[in-house]
């Protein structure tokens, strides 16, 4: 018969976790690729697996807006105030919370006719109408951002494009990651971070000149 737990080891152990978080999210906010990329492939997976997808019902839906929530928050991130009672998730959940919502609003709207459409428009008010032409631009602007994610994914290696779909994506643990690919946990380790190295870099845009 194993001895009892001791409560005071929970709270220690949760307390190093707290500790190492918030190392974790100082360094990706000085600019730190490593930890960024440890930061979200702990936090994508689950986000994916346990909020988006049971919200969203549609696998390439909630992969569309997983990959859209991660790059919203690299973004981001040097504004992220970090608080060692809620910790990084409940703010990465925030942003993907908003996303599942605007997702909604599209295909409510797309379900309305373009004449029934126009003749509520023309009974708002003028300050509501600028609020529909506020929220249009941004709307535009969030395909843009999905549409040049899209393009990163599909620029990138295909062995890197593929780890990101099984390990961030599609939520698998290390080990059938590194089963499917063929690889050791160590080299699947370091594929990972390549990998969204590269991604990351195929999202940053070219200074001109």
């Amino acid at each position: 018969m194993s001895a009892p737990r001791d409560p005071a080891s929970d709270v220690t152990s949760a307390h190093e976790r707290a500790v190492g978080e918030e190392a974790l999210v100082r360094a990706a906010q000085r600019g730190d690729h490593a930890a960024i990329d440890t930061l979200m492939a702990r936090f994508a997976p689950p986000l994916f697996a346990g909020f988006v997808l049971p919200r969203v019902g549609h696998r390439a839906d909630a992969e569309d807006l997983v990959r859209e929530t991660v790059a919203r928050a690299v973004e981001r991130l040097p504004s992220f105030v970090y608080r060692s009672e809620t910790g990084f998730y409940p703010w990465l959940r925030t942003i993907a919370e908003r996303l599942v919502i605007d997702r909604a609003r599209r295909l409510e709207s797309r379900g309305r006719g373009a004449e029934r459409y126009d003749a509520e428009v023309r009974t708002l008010a003028p300050t509501t109408v600028r609020s529909l032409e506020a929220d249009a631009i941004e709307s535009q602007e969030k395909a843009l951002a999905r549409a040049r994610l899209d393009r990163a994914m599909n620029e990138i290696p295909p062995r890197y494009r593929k780890v990101i779909e099984l390990r961030v994506l599609e939520d698998k643990s290390r080990e059938e990651c590194a089963s499917e690919l063929g690889v050791t946990l160590g080299n699947l380790d370091v594929l990972v971070h390549r990998a969204l190295a590269a991604l990351r870099a195929r999202m940053t845009p070219v200074p001109d000149g």
